[in-house]
């Protein structure tokens, strides 16, 4: 809350009529018989002299009303107000003085001050448009509906709202008419088909495509009517989703009925501002969202074997490319009939203890035939990729592309891994100046680096830092703005962990979370000048997990000279680019 952050220090040079004469200060008195309770009421009067300065702006949705004598847009103005929990006023000022009728409190803090809460909130609803727009562009449309729909819900908030514009494609758009148009627009190109089933005792899981404009979606989320109610949100990744249905009667099913997730409610912790304004804007509907998905005729695919062709100097695929289908095809069988340990004698005993931990523990259900494509690699090859279902705690349910690593020598699976979406995989295989085997390994890594997380995989995690990397965590003290044309960059601490320091942390954060899920999205990748195959990789990160959410820039300096024993020496992480040097890279960072 507001009346948190703002908080009185007594200062000296200002006399009470001076302040509640000049035109420099918003400022609130109270009275109580403590300094606490007079402290509370000037602070509710502070506010509400800020709010009538607030309520003569633009609010988005706001209408002038009367009830019983009193308007109600003020009212609003001052709840709204209440919202700006994460703006810090710094040079909130504070009297206390006592007389006959009680102890007396005069909070004031300068206008220019409030200004800049209301340019902060400015620059992050235009950050979110940014953001989306990105992500609209590389059809990952789970990511642009929620910020689409976090910058509306900002909008509302913001005491010039109705005017705000931003430059899209050259054009200056009013982002209270252009926020809804987009939305409407990207739910309006969504489309879903059926393309499988698969049958339990009174349940049927229903294969889904989905697809943007004709193209397969990066990722999407969606809630399904099961017949009797509707169930937790399930992400679909690459085009590829889920529905599950009450009864295994093919006639009783005509249709599936989904709403599209725009609204992201599980998330809103994830930041601040939205977290915090909720309760005081009103909630947008999109009719849009729903979406009925005839059952006419499932269409039955075949899975396909594609084989990548080495170049010379990588290890050659397996003989008898039949012989390891067919351990895939075991693994299948046993996710298919829930008897999960059926597929035991298929895996290393550190492959299998991947395979309890992600598919037995997360009620995996296979959601799609593979396209298997065998990749070799260090020791042997990776099949990519069978697309699986994961449910946790019953609330949260998401697609992911499962690879399975295949160790040729002991003829058995040693890894699972989630993996990579198709934009990103693509955009580290455009790097042509690397020869195939290391951008092979940077995919492996990424790709075991991310799953480790969601495994909670400690062993994994201090195996590959080094010991002495250097590991940094910022956290934003203060956000950029915008005020009177002027930037004023945002204050950021920066934290230095040792290895021992970050992963004690680790284990009090996998030891307090039931589930932790990392999406990675605008990979950037560099290679040192020299030692080899040492990579810089920087990607946006969005962090998810049973209680805490956030979204940064994550810098890791990595050395891949062996595949098999990849070495951190840099992490990094930022909430937000820094003004000046943007995201950690090897060049700011003098690697």
């Amino acid at each position: 809350m507001l009346i948190a952050l703002l908080a009185c220090v007594s200062v000296a040079g200002q006399s009470v009529s001076e302040i509640k004469s000049g035109k420099d200060y918003y400022w609130g008195e109270g009275i109580g018989r403590s300094s606490k309770m007079a402290e509370d009421e000037a602070l509710s009067s502070l506010i509400r002299m800020i709010s009538v300065r607030v309520s003569s702006g633009n609010f988005l949705k706001s209408e002038q009303r009367t009830v019983n004598g009193e308007s109600t847009y003020s009212e609003r103005a001052e709840n709204i107000l209440r919202s700006y929990s994460s703006a810090t006023l710094n040079n909130t000022e504070r009297m206390e003085w006592e007389e006959r009728d009680g102890m007396h409190v005069l909070c004031y803090v300068k206008r220019t001050e409030v200004r800049k809460i209301f340019a902060s909130r400015e620059q992050k609803i235009k950050d979110f448009v940014q953001t989306a727009i990105g992500a609209e562009s590389r059809l990952q449309m789970a990511d642009a509906l929620k910020y689409y729909y976090w910058a509306l819900l900002l909008l509302q908030s913001h005491p010039d709202g109705s005017t705000l514009t931003l430059a899209v494609d050259g054009r200056e758009e009013n982002l209270s008419l252009f926020l809804p148009r987009r939305i409407d627009r990207v739910l309006g190109g969504l489309e879903c088909r059926v393309t499988g089933k698969r049958t339990e005792p009174n349940l049927t899981f229903y294969n889904l495509a989905f697809s943007y404009q004709g193209k397969p979606v990066g990722n999407l989320e969606y809630r399904v009517h099961n017949g009797r109610l509707w169930l937790p949100v399930t992400g679909a990744k690459d085009g590829i989703g889920v529905a599950e249905l009450v009864g295994d009667d093919e006639q009783a099913h005509k249709e599936i009925r989904l709403r599209v997730e725009y609204e992201f409610g599980d998330e809103w912790k994830t930041d601040k501002d939205v977290n915090d304004v909720l309760p005081y804007v009103d909630p947008v509907p999109f009719k849009a969202a729903s979406m009925v998905v005839p059952i006419r005729r499932v269409d039955e695919f075949q899975a396909e074997v594609q084989v990548a062709t080495p170049e010379a100097d990588m290890p050659p695929l397996p003989g008898d490319v039949e012989t390891y289908r067919s351990l895939l095809e075991r693994v299948q069988q046993a996710i298919d009939s829930r008897d999960y340990e059926a597929a035991q004698p298929c895996f290393t005993p550190e492959g299998y203890d991947v395979y309890q931990k992600l598919v037995h523990n997360g009620q995996a259900v296979i959601c799609g035939q593979p396209n298997y494509r065998f990749v070799p690699c260090e020791g042997g090859f990776m099949a990519r990729s069978l697309p699986m279902r994961f449910t946790f705690s019953n609330r949260r349910s998401f697609v992911e592309q499962v690879v399975f690593q295949v160790d040729t020598a002991a003829h058995k699976i040693s890894n699972l891994t989630f993996a990579l979406s198709d934009h990103m995989v693509r955009s580290i295989l455009e790097h042509e100046q690397w020869n195939e085997r290391s951008r092979l390994a940077i995919i492996d890594f990424i790709e075991t680096y991310q799953t480790a997380y969601a495994l909670k995989r400690l062993d994994y995690l201090q195996s590959v830092f080094s010991d002495d990397a250097l590991i940094i965590v910022g956290k934003v003290l203060a956000p950029a703005t915008h005020l009177e044309g002027q930037y004023i960059p945002s204050r950021v601490r920066q934290n230095r962990l040792s290895k021992e320091t970050y992963m004690r942390n680790l284990k009090a954060c996998f030891a307090a979370q039931e589930y932790i899920n990392l999406k990675f999205a605008d990979i950037n990748i560099v290679r040192a000048g020299k030692g080899g195959e040492i990579y810089g990789i920087q990607m946006q990160q969005d962090y998810f997990s049973t209680t805490y959410g956030d979204t940064g820039y994550l810098f890791l300096h990595v050395d891949l000279n062996d595949p098999d024993r990849p070495i951190i020496h840099v992490r990094t992480w930022q909430p937000e680019k820094d003004p000046v040097l943007g995201a950690y890279n090897m060049g700011n960072l003098g690697l």
